[in-house]
């Protein structure tokens, strides 16, 4: 157990890193609440002894949405954002590398952002992604962000936009290929529908930069005009509006190969199915990963996100997310159920059967959930049996819940 002090929203937002492993060391960052405020923590564990550090608190958050996401540069520097629900980010790099015991002073850039991930490219340079949200007439963006090694925080492009003037959001993750120059994001848009009768627009989408971050196109090479949109993106998958579907995606990964695998659910009519989709003969192809569940899981319950795939060392695909059998009738039924432990599934070497295992120990009245697992983010370098954290506890009823949640740690063995 890492925390005690969990928040609701502890590890969650799965499409920022918040494991990283570089030599001997492991580096592990959640979302504390405490009586003054929620706090950004982060632990180590020596790899070596299989001992972890004391606490560090790396800064404040602004409510449960403000959790931290991580990477480390070639010099072993490490990297985190942090803190905004619409609001300046907050950036800290490591005084040391390899060693998250001390930062350097916090840095504000940006403004009305929230949800950020981030990634280093091959020459040091960090790139983030986050939501600049508006209200009123004007649209939402997910805007792509860069500091070059040395420099400064600057805008970069504006890579996705919202259709309607209202509440959106966009989920994105990165992974790079392992030329470490090409760049692959996935998302889910989610969009306030104009009808206001309707579900808002919910579509998984994909693109693809062979240039690091530069220039974008759908997996099938088409070039796209920057920011895309639910229409320009490469659709993978859609609900929402009067379809009674709802869809969500994890966290993206790059198979040694090079071929993106994208993670998302869908629910309807209260039951929750999860799918990994990648790109084949002009179309993306999607395996059911509930076809590997257990009878009694598969018949009673389901599967949901948040989640993420990785490939560990070895080169096997991992995944994460969430099973659980949700109370009848209720709507979002699924989002912190009481049933939820956390799912792991591991590929056969065609990446075309998994197996199942629980990783979390049951309990009926604790949602285990929220997983976060280790994935490459430019030069750390994800263990055969990756490193997962997740919360157990309750989701609370807002954004300032002061709660006291347990942050737990185990690794896909």
């Amino acid at each position: 157990m890492l925390s005690k002090l969990g928040s609701g929203r502890a590890t969650a937002y799965d499409p920022a890193s918040k494991i990283i492993t570089s030599g001997d060391r492991t580096h592990v960052a959640w979302l504390d609440s405490t009586p003054e405020g929620f706090r950004v923590r982060v632990r180590s564990l020596n790899r070596a002894t299989n001992e972890w550090s004391a606490t560090v608190t790396v800064g404040e958050a602004m409510d449960n949405h403000g959790g931290p996401a991580m990477t480390i540069d070639p010099s072993g520097h490490l990297h985190v954002l942090y803190y905004p629900h619409h609001a300046p980010m907050r950036y800290r790099r490591s005084v040391r590398p390899n060693d998250a015991s001390e930062w350097e002073p916090e840095i504000e850039f940006g403004a009305l952002l929230s949800y950020p991930v981030v990634v280093c490219a091959k020459d040091g340079t960090l790139l983030m992604t986050a939501r600049r949200y508006t209200e009123g007439k004007r649209t939402t963006e997910a805007q792509l962000w860069e500091k070059p090694a040395g420099g400064e925080w600057r805008l970069r492009s504006t890579l996705m936009r919202s259709r309607f003037p209202d509440y959106a959001q966009f989920g994105e993750s990165l992974a790079w290929g392992p030329d470490h120059q090409t760049l692959h994001l996935s998302c889910r848009i989610y969009e306030t529908a104009e009808e206001k009768k309707l579900e808002a627009w919910q579509t998984v989408g994909y693109l693809r930069s062979t240039d690091a971050g530069h220039t974008w196109t759908k997996a099938d090479g088409t070039a796209v005009t920057l920011p895309v949109t639910a229409e320009t993106i490469d659709v993978i998958a859609q609900g929402g509006g009067a379809s009674g579907r709802t869809i969500a995606a994890g966290g993206i990964a790059v198979s040694p190969e090079g071929e993106p695998y994208v993670v998302h659910n869908l629910i309807e009519h209260e039951h929750g199915r999860a799918f990994v989709s990648t790109p084949a003969a002009g179309r993306w192809a999607a395996c059911e990963l509930n076809a590997f569940l257990p009878a009694t899981w598969r018949e009673e319950g389901g599967l949901y996100l948040p989640g993420a795939l990785t490939f560990g060392g070895s080169g096997q695909l991992v995944g994460v997310l969430a099973v659980a059998r949700p109370p009848a009738g209720v709507k979002n039924g699924y989002w912190g159920a009481a049933s939820s432990e956390i799912a792991c599934f591991r590929a056969n070497a065609a990446r075309e059967r998994f197996s199942f295992s629980l990783l979390s120990e049951a309990n009926a009245h604790e949602p285990h959930w929220l997983p976060n697992i280790e994935r490459p983010t430019g030069f750390n370098r994800v263990p055969d049996a990756p490193g997962v954290i997740y919360t157990a506890g309750a989701a609370g009823g807002g954004l300032k819940d002061i709660l006291t949640n347990k942050v737990w740690w185990c690794t896909v063995a």
